[in-house]
Parts: C-alpha cells; structure tokens; sequence
C-alpha cells in the first residue's frame, strides 16, 4: 500500500525522510520527521484523558507541527492548484487512500503493543500511515482545511453488520461550489461526505455500512 523510502540523515539520529505517495499516481510528499516528536505526542495533553466526541475534536483540531506543514504543503498544493474545490479534493483523498494501511485499534495493539491506544493526532497519522478511520478523518480533515480552506465535519457511525457493532468515521465537507453526493446539513449548510478511509470511494459517497441520518456529528473549527 505505502510506499515509504527510510534513508539516513546528517542530522539527529531521530529524524526519518518518509516518501508517501498514492498507488498508480504521480501525487507524493516527502517529509522528514523527527520520530522522538512523533513517540512523545500525547504524553503531556488532555486528550487522552477526553472521551468520544471531545477527545476526537481536540486531536483534529491539533495543527502540523511548522516544519511539517512547511515540508508537506507545497508539494501536495502543487497537485491541487489548478483545480476546483471536488477535484482537489479527490485528488488529496486518493492520496490519502492508497498511501497508507487500514489497521483497527485492536489490531494495532495485539500487533505492536508501543502505539498509543487512542486516535493519532494528525502528525502521528501521517507518519504511521497504518491507522482506522477515526485516524484517517482526523488526518484529512487537518489537509483539508489547511490546503483547501473549507469547513469540514467528523462523522462518527455506528451500526449493526452481521450481528456485530460496526464503528466508523468519515469526514463530511461543506463546499462552496455545486457538489452532487451523499450529504449531512448542519444549521442550514450542506456538508457532502468524502471517506478517506472507504478506499476508492470518491467525493459524495458513503460506506454501504453507514447512514447519515442516524450519525454523531462534530463540527471543527476552520
């Protein structure tokens, strides 16, 4: 899925060059993180210590850190510039979709019990890029925010498949250009769902497990 380049640095023994780029397309970033950052997120905040929709809020409302953005930004904007807001948007969800692994939380700690038990803060997701779709909504919804500029929502679901709970979470994005799909209003403004973790799920579409009519949902702050 990721195609993830480690190479060594002059600098800190702590910093790893990761290049993420989408399958079968020409979108990539390639950012350099400081990993001791990246394992002591979390370890001073309140947000661990949040629950449901305000521990979910708090970490998509955390930024990138500066030399992060500073690194990502102007390689992803210049895939999206010449764009309007649905096809930049696919264009970052493609990117998001086929660059990183789904992995449940369960999962993640039966398999490397040293990742947190909680959400990623966006900066943890982007350099895991192996998370659920609470971690890939949180991710996107920083992205999308910061490089398109539009308001975005946390949709959480929750369902019966088989007989089992089913939990999920997309983001819903309120454009301000004519944008056909599944959507959830908030006040008076429609917010069309777009699911970074529904994989080949494009603008509009909602997870067949999934109803918006029946979803929690959290709105952040621009």
């Amino acid at each position: 899925m990721a195609s993830l380049t480690l190479q060594a640095q002059n600098g800190p023994a702590t910093n790893e060059v990761r290049t993420i780029k989408a399958e079968e397309m020409p979108t990539q970033a390639i950012v350099t993180f400081d990993v001791q950052r990246i394992k002591t997120m979390g370890s001073s905040s309140t947000a661990s210590n949040a629950t449901g929709a305000a521990q979910w809020e708090t970490y998509a409302n955390t930024p990138l850190s500066e030399d992060v953005r500073a690194q990502l930004y102007p390689q992803l904007r210049k895939y999206i510039v010449n764009f309007g807001q649905k096809e930049a948007v696919n264009v970052l969800l493609d990117w998001l979709q086929t660059s990183g692994k789904f992995t449940s939380r369960a999962k993640q700690q039966s398999s490397n019990a040293k990742r947190p038990n909680r959400p990623y803060y966006p900066e943890e997701m982007l350099y895991y890029l192996n998370g659920d779709s609470e971690d890939y909504a949180i991710l996107f919804s920083r992205i999308i925010r910061d490089l398109v500029g539009l308001d975005v929502a946390l949709v959480y679901y929750t369902s019966n498949v088989d007989g089992k709970t089913f939990n999920h979470m997309a983001t819903a994005i309120q454009f301000t250009e004519d944008v056909p799909g599944d959507a959830v209003t908030i006040g008076e403004k429609r917010y069309v769902i777009t699911d970074p973790a529904y994989q080949g799920a494009p603008v509009g579409r909602t997870h067949p497990h999934c109803d918006n009519s029946t979803a929690n949902i959290i709105l952040l702050k621009r």
